[in-house]
């Protein structure tokens, strides 16, 4: 057998979402990386091999701006160019195709590491796997090691501490753990894909399948014909048992109950199934929950309900406290326990490398939480999000000649998270203060600023107020009055309540500032003046409640307004299946829902407001946080111009460009629902980048086809200049040009 051996800086094991972007980060910041995938594919739970679509912070669009940006974020934006019906094996082949363009990745898949060579009891000097079908063995070397595994393979062989199971509540004060620790988990799940043929299918049950009608199944959990994939995520089994160790027989008694509903769907009598045939079934059960290896900090459950602000935040997450019963489909209980934070929460430095191994991280399924708190932070979206954070702490240890991971904690924390926003990693709450960026020197000029918020639009709609609406904006820096456009027949009253909304990531009416009764005409048709003054201490969104009233209507527009969000008070449909899920916290975001109304605002007025300032360009924030932190122009002309001018020259290599992608819109990989458009409406399609040369401009880039959120042009080489401007002539689709940062280097 050939022996083989790779030295790098930074190994990854495992090629799932959360592997694929630690080595990419790991890679773009110039580490050498091997990427060892044991599997023929990239992507794990996402793949082709188990179709687990790719959820994280959004919460399926429930939770408002919370879609990652970074490498999973510029997954999200190209798949959604490429593959807008989600087909899976396109989604494999984005995976593959972004790991082979980063050349500072050798990638190595089919490989099974199967052992662990430590230097003394506390790091990792190698680790030797088996690349399955060409007989090779392979020793892999380097200075640090990420374990992606899921199952954390890596760390145990290393012999880092785990927690596996359910800790006792005592442990770490939660209530929703048990009285007593046990060795229960989250389960195993497989999918199966239907297809209607257009023409009688018949299926012939195999003698294994289960006879469902004889289990609680179909008492307890909801079967419907046309559902398929991760509809039936309850399709779970093995959390009482050891799901790695236990798997083949957990696979085969998921496979003995898909093979059951689907015999209960067609031949039942209870569907209408006749021209249904199944088109895929899984082979390879979707594993949730295994070992989790502890760092200095255990993330727990009040760190996701109170959304704890850690000082060395490196991502977020945003999915509800999601716990599953270890009998899974057989549970007499819901499929789901759900806790439900107010909005995005943050993740620690701490959670993602070992207390005991010098130079191992993790990300993904086996990072530091709690059974508990690890039920929201499981999801891929925020796996990726962690891996990305992983390999850039990795990359960012071999470039400061860090012996340890625990060195950026102690000592280099502000220039780690500096670097992960520079990256545009999911970053919460984290401002630009790098000293290297000439823009934060620069004065700033603009085309054009909107100074006001007027959402009027020609083709908005009649909305009777049959139920309670609301409405979000900026107040920055005050506000004085609030116009309404109301329709009313009949002389009658309407009801205003406006609101503070607690955390600046939180999109939710948290405290009454004022409520207003304001008479209303007989028939009027007009902006409604209600009086309202506000002077915040510091920038922040207003929730604003109008109370429903049979005798008025609002309008509803077609367009989106940067900054502005509309609701509607209608419960989520989780919280009308509790054969599904059973909240034991709920929150207002589950009934405040944007979704049913998404990219759409009623017709209001505010007439001043600074929110989208030039400046903003500067502030330090690429994403909404306490307001939109965007600079918008006012529609008035075209192209639109933002212009940086020092009083000396500048010596410039690299320019940086964070345009709007908005981050408000839920995007999937699969199935989940389809989006309309395959770019982002609000992102820049065409903008020049131009320098001044003493007599004139000169242009350096353009670019007619941006569908991109975050832009790094390197020069070819350095210019001197006093001054540099971005030219933006198009959106891709969106009224409204607006752009979150410019950094220059």
């Amino acid at each position: 057998m050939l022996q083989e051996v790779e030295t790098s800086d930074v190994t990854v094991v495992g090629g799932g979402l959360a592997g694929v972007c630690a080595a990419i980060a790991a890679a773009r910041l110039g580490a050498k990386v091997n990427l060892v995938q044991n599997r023929g594919v990239l992507g794990g739970n996402s793949s082709s091999e188990i179709r687990v679509w790719v959820c994280g912070a959004t919460k399926h669009g429930i939770n408002r701006y919370a879609r990652e940006s970074g490498i999973m974020g510029e997954f999200f934006l190209e798949n959604q160019y490429r593959n807008p019906d989600g087909n899976v094996y396109l989604w494999d082949l984005l995976l593959l195709e972004k790991v082979k363009a980063e050349k500072n990745i050798r990638l190595f898949l089919n490989t099974e590491v199967t052992e662990v060579e430590l230097a003394g009891k506390q790091h990792i000097h190698a680790v030797k796997g088996i690349v399955i079908g060409s007989e090779r063995w392979v020793t892999f070397k380097s200075r640090f090691f990420i374990d992606c595994s899921g199952d954390g393979w890596i760390s145990y062989l290393a012999g880092a501490t785990y927690h596996q199971g359910r800790e006792a509540r005592s442990a770490y004060s939660e209530s929703l753990a048990p009285e007593k620790a046990d060795h229960e988990t989250d389960g195993s799940t497989l999918f199966f894909y239907t297809k209607d043929v257009r023409h009688p299918v018949k299926f012939v049950k195999p003698f294994f399948a289960k006879d469902i009608a004889t289990t609680p199944i179909v008492k307890n959990r909801e079967i419907h014909q046309d559902d398929n994939g991760c509809a039936y995520w309850w399709i779970e089994y093995g959390g009482q048992l050891d799901v790695t160790h236990d798997n083949e027989r957990i696979r085969d008694e998921l496979q003995s109950v898909v093979y059951g509903i689907w015999d209960y769907i067609k031949n039942s009598g209870k569907f209408a199934a006749t021209n249904l045939t199944l088109e895929w079934v899984g082979s390879i059960p979707g594993k949730r929950e295994y070992r989790r290896f502890l760092g200095p900090y255990v993330l727990k459950q009040s760190d996701i309900e109170k959304q704890t602000d850690f000082k060395d935040k490196v991502a977020f997450g945003g999915w509800s406290i999601d716990i599953h019963p270890g009998t899974g489909m057989y549970a007499e209980s819901s499929g789901a326990q759900d806790s439900v934070p107010d909005g995005l929460y943050h993740i620690p430095l701490r959670c993602i490398y070992s207390k005991d191994i010098d130079n191992l991280f993790f990300a993904g399924r086996d990072i530091s939480a709690s059974h508990v708190a690890f039920g929201s932070v499981r999801v891929m979206a925020t796996c990726a999000s962690i891996g990305e954070a992983a390999g850039s702490a990795a990359a960012f240890a071999v470039q400061n000649h860090l012996p340890a991971p625990d060195d950026i904690y102690q000592q280099h924390l502000m220039s780690f998270q500096q670097l992960l926003l520079k990256q545009d990693a999911s970053l919460l709450g984290i401002k630009n203060e790098d000293a290297d960026d000439l823009a934060k020197r620069a004065t700033i000029r603009a085309s054009s600023e909107l100074t006001s918020i007027n959402t009027y639009s020609n083709n908005a709609e009649l909305f009777p107020l049959t139920k309670d609406v609301a409405c979000l904006f900026p107040v920055d820096p005050s506000i004085s009055d609030f116009e309404l456009f109301v329709n009313s027949e009949h002389a009658t009253q309407l009801s205003v309540e406006f609101y503070q909304t607690g955390k600046p990531q939180n999109y939710i009416p948290q405290q009454l500032l004022q409520k207003k009764m304001v008479p209303v005409a007989e028939n009027f048709h007009s902006w409604l003046k209600i009086p309202f003054q506000w002077h915040p201490d510091q920038r922040q969104n207003v929730f604003v409640i109008v109370r429903k009233n049979p005798n008025i209507a609002l309008y509803l527009g077609h367009e989106e307004f940067q900054g502005v969000l509309s609701f509607i008070w209608q419960p989520v449909k989780e919280l009308q299946q509790p054969k599904l899920h059973h909240f034991v916290r709920s929150s207002p975001i589950l009934y405040w829902t944007n979704q049913a109304i998404n990219r759409r605002n009623f017709i209001f007025y505010v007439a001043k407001t600074r929110a989208f300032t030039a400046d903003k360009l500067q502030n330090g924030y690429v994403r909404p946080y306490a307001g939109p932190n965007m600079w918008v122009t006012d529609y008035q002309q075209q192209p639109e111009w933002i212009e940086l001018a020092w009083p000396k020259l500048q010596n410039i290599n690299e320019i940086r460009l964070t345009f709007n992608d908005d981050t408000n819109e839920d995007i999937i990989n699969l199935h989940h629902h389809r989006t309309p458009f395959p770019i982002i409406p609000e992102l820049i399609r065409h903008f020049s980048i131009e320098f001044w040369n003493g007599n004139g401009w000169t242009s350096i880039y353009e670019t007619t086809n941006n569908r991109t959120r975050h832009l790094i042009h390197k020069l070819p080489q350095a210019i001197t200049t006093e001054k540099i401007r971005v030219i933006i002539y198009s959106t891709n689709g969106s009224r409204q040009i607006s752009c979150y940062e410019i950094r220059v280097y």
